[in-house]
């Protein structure tokens, strides 16, 4: 038997790797902010976050101020840019902790110049621009009369601009992605223009990097490339990334049924021959999507065998039928033999894309939503 019901193995040297393959594409002057929201994508941001900054990483990225401040408590002292939305109730703590803010308006201007000069500092923020992702960030028309709020407020520094592409990964919407870039180019220019400088300048994303070329600035954020995910077109360029996790469980019950037999809840399936059935100790609160049941495959002994029977909450069911059952010198499938439900097992690989595009989501939510019970192992 393995050491736990369901884990994940986490391959850091690859997360480094994936970073280096980044560089070479950017050039040594672009900077490089790795984003470890959401717990770096799944896969750990603190463990993530101490790989990247020490391959070269300048600046980690993340969702909200939770996250940041959880990094600093692990002892992570490099900077931390909060890309999304603030709350009034959480600026002191982000000041305290020497977090940078993103702002999307001028409303929290005059609350964070207050805060950051009760506290004796002075903090940089940077300022987010609408290009058509219409979800964060202020109109390009006014980012002049912002940036001179924040050069008028004595405790503010503007550190950084920048705005989300909407379909940086969609071949389809290119023309849409080039309008999104050429607005931000323009909105820079025209603050430029009147005086204004600006450290960092950013908006690339994976997909921005490798399909739209020499599109940013220079500073890059990617997020999916880490972690070895294609976000939907990468790959289509020539441009391999490692995954670097594994997502596994064991064979924890073994039993044959004869043909007719129902499985699982609902009766959704029902066999049609005599079938060797493996019971996996994983569901859908270890993050395996529930829309694979009947669909998705696992790999035992280096084979595929599919799922049969709905998803449940804490385990599913395998067709095991065609793997070796003691004949030939062959040892059989037995409890405690390995499953891989992300990953390669010899030689025979199961993508984290493949199981995304079987369940109708994107792969940052297969990886996303692994749950508390699937443990991180590092490797």
């Amino acid at each position: 038997m393995k050491k736990y019901r369901t884990w994940a193995e986490i391959n850091l040297a690859k997360a480094a790797a994936n970073l280096k393959a980044i560089r070479n594409k950017v050039g040594p002057d672009t900077k490089i902010m790795v984003v470890v929201k959401a717990d770096g994508y799944g896969h750990g941001a603190t463990q993530i976050g101490r790989t990247v900054l020490e391959a070269g990483a300048a600046m980690l990225g993340v969702g909200d101020s939770t996250e940041a401040i959880e990094l600093r408590q692990s002892g992570i002292l490099a900077p931390i840019l909060i890309l999304g939305a603030l709350i009034e109730e959480e600026l002191g703590w982000i000041i305290s902790y020497d977090i940078t803010p993103t702002v999307h308006s001028m409303d929290l201007l005059p609350l964070l110049d207050t805060e950051a000069k009760r506290q004796n500092k002075k903090l940089k923020i940077h300022l987010k621009i609408d290009t058509g992702m219409s979800r964060l960030g202020a109109s390009p028309n006014r980012a002049v009369e912002i940036i001179k709020k924040i050069k008028a407020s004595p405790n503010l520094q503007l550190e950084g601009i920048c705005t989300h592409l909407s379909c940086s990964f969609n071949h389809n919407e290119l023309d849409f992605t080039k309008k999104q870039i050429e607005a931000f180019k323009n909105m820079v220019k025209e603050v430029e223009s009147n005086g204004f400088r600006i450290p960092l300048k950013h908006h690339a994303s994976t997909g921005a990097i490798f399909t739209l070329a020499n599109s940013f600035f220079n500073m890059v954020r990617p997020g999916g490339a880490i972690y070895g995910i294609d976000p939907g077109n990468v790959s289509e360029k020539g441009v391999k990334f490692d995954p670097i996790l594994s997502f596994k469980s064991q064979v924890s019950f073994l039993k044959t049924v004869p043909s007719g037999t129902p499985v699982g809840y609902n009766r959704t399936y029902t066999t049609n021959k005599r079938t060797k059935i493996a019971t996996i100790p994983v569901g859908y609160n270890d993050g395996y999507p529930y829309q694979l049941g009947n669909k998705g495959m696992v790999l035992i002994r280096g084979k595929r065998c599919p799922i049969i029977g709905t998803i449940t909450m804490d385990y599913i069911m395998a067709d095991v039928t065609h793997l070796p059952t003691g004949q030939a010198g062959l040892p059989a499938v037995a409890v405690g033999d390995e499953v891989v439900l992300i990953g390669e097992q010899n030689g025979e690989k199961l993508p984290a894309e493949e199981l995304a595009r079987l369940a109708c989501v994107s792969p940052y939510v297969i990886t996303c939503g692994l749950g508390k019970r699937v443990r991180r192992v590092y490797v």
